[in-house]
């Protein structure tokens, strides 16, 4: 995705987060929560198509599996994006063959979105930025 500066401080372009599957371990997320884990921070912001605002106040939902290759329930937690687009909380590595982490994100004025973060080599930080479509 290219972000191109405009003059009032947002990207030219953004083009939506692709949809991927909510996988079968979605269940009830009733906690609300940032950080779930330690030794893995995940942040980046919740922005919206095409211009790349920030939407404060979406709901990010996030689970995953943790060390032990499970999906955990004190691994499964939701947080609300900052006046900026803004989110951040830390978990541990999702111990999977292929390591990744289940979003989906609601906000007021846009379409639902169900993705995932997907990476491969262990790491202790991560950036990944949500672009919303509008309804």
């Amino acid at each position: 995705m290219a972000l191109l500066m405009s003059a009032a401080g947002y990207a030219k372009e953004c083009t939506p987060t692709s949809t991927m599957l909510e996988g079968t371990h979605l269940e009830p997320v009733t906690r609300e929560q940032v950080d779930i884990g330690k030794g893995l921070v995940v942040q980046g912001r919740v922005l919206a198509a095409p211009d790349c605002r920030p939407v404060p106040g979406a709901r990010i939902v996030h689970w995953q599996a943790g060390e032990t290759g499970k999906y955990v329930d004190h691994l499964r937690a939701w947080l609300t994006s900052g006046a900026d687009g803004s989110y951040r909380f830390e978990t541990e590595w999702p111990a999977l063959p292929t390591p990744h982490i289940h979003f989906m994100v609601t906000a007021e004025g846009f379409r639902p979105l169900t993705t995932q973060w997907v990476g491969d080599t262990p790491v202790d930080q991560v950036k990944f930025d949500i672009i919303l479509s509008p309804e």
